[in-house]
């Protein structure tokens, strides 16, 4: 048992060396204020994101590329959050629990016509468009018939799996078919594959293990494989705008620690884009500049959670 335990940690530290690490040549904080769940305008000169800067009510907001500018879009009883720009910048995604339950909201960039798309007594959240603005894909807790129809009856249950919907909310149809949770749906440039976190349980010496993995399957949830496979949490997984790498934060270097990396589809190179701090930082929720050039993501420290933005080389 002892010698099985120094030759995982001496594998982990073999891989943890041969792992590339990208510094990013500048780093801006944008937020002083507690504010989560950053994403891109599609001209990247404005930020969408989620705070509870007034109140412990979680709102959405919108600030320029420079985090100044700061506009409030949301005004409601409950949570408004995880907040995302259309392709076309004509419209925002979020998730919020104002009626009682999770629900999938879309409503104009400036915050007029908030509508409730999903309308269901079930868990619906991180909403994400696909690439050509036509679809919705998210995730819920929603009762589907084996015919990948819509039950008469919707109820919580403890998985969750991936769906996508017209603009409407009509057509809803499941992704995958998994018998534990998927969640954090982002669909690839070209609209056929899928990046996504999936939680895994492995039988180590007959005790269940939970994990957290980003996985890529193929659009309409084939072809699923393990891109971060690693003993440590992953997830958050985004799409580089050419569509040859991920985006993800983990724990695998030191637990309970995230930091963003990135990784190409067959799971080669390996980076790490942050730096260990040693006050406990942690980053997460990595997303893409439109242009590449750029990842904005979150930053915990002495328990605030601010966004920051960095420059890639």
């Amino acid at each position: 048992m002892k010698i099985k335990y120094i030759l995982c940690i001496a594998l982990l530290f073999i891989a943890t060396q041969a792992m590339g690490q990208l510094k990013p040549k500048r780093i801006t904080k944008l937020t002083n204020i507690e504010s989560s769940y950053p994403y891109w305008s599609p001209d990247g000169s404005k930020i969408v994101f989620q705070s509870n800067r007034l109140d412990d009510n979680s709102e959405v907001y919108v600030m320029d590329s420079k985090g100044q500018n700061i506009m409030r879009l949301t005004n409601a009883e409950g949570f408004d959050e995880n907040p995302i720009w259309s392709p076309d910048g004509n419209s925002i995604l979020f998730a919020t629990n104002r009626d009682g339950n999770h629900e999938i909201y879309m409503m104009d960039s400036n915050g007029e016509n908030q509508r409730n798309l999903s309308n269901l007594p079930a868990y619906d959240g991180h909403p994400n468009f696909s690439h050509d603005g036509q679809k919705i894909i998210f995730n819920s807790s929603r009762i589907m018939s084996p015919n990948h129809s819509v039950d008469s009856a919707f109820t919580r249950t403890s998985n969750i799996e991936i769906y996508e919907m017209n603009l409407d909310g009509s057509n809803v149809i499941r992704v995958p078919d998994y018998p534990s949770w998927d969640t954090y749906p982002d669909l690839s440039p070209d609209g056929t594959k899928i990046a996504f976190r999936r939680r895994t349980v492995s039988n180590i010496m007959g005790k269940e293990i939970g994990n957290s993995e980003v996985f890529i399957a193929n659009r309409d949830g084939s072809g699923a494989y393990n891109l971060s496979n690693h003993p440590g949490h992953d997830g958050w997984p985004s799409w580089s705008p050419d569509g040859t790498k991920i985006a993800f934060a983990s724990e695998r270097e030191r637990a309970q620690n995230w930091q963003i990396y990135t990784i190409n589809l067959d799971g080669s190179e390996l980076t790490r884009l942050t730096e260990f701090d040693s006050q406990g930082a942690e980053f997460a929720k990595p997303q893409w500049s439109p242009q590449g050039d750029k990842i904005i993501c979150t930053r915990t420290k002495d328990g605030n959670v601010e966004i920051f933005v960095f420059e890639l080389d």
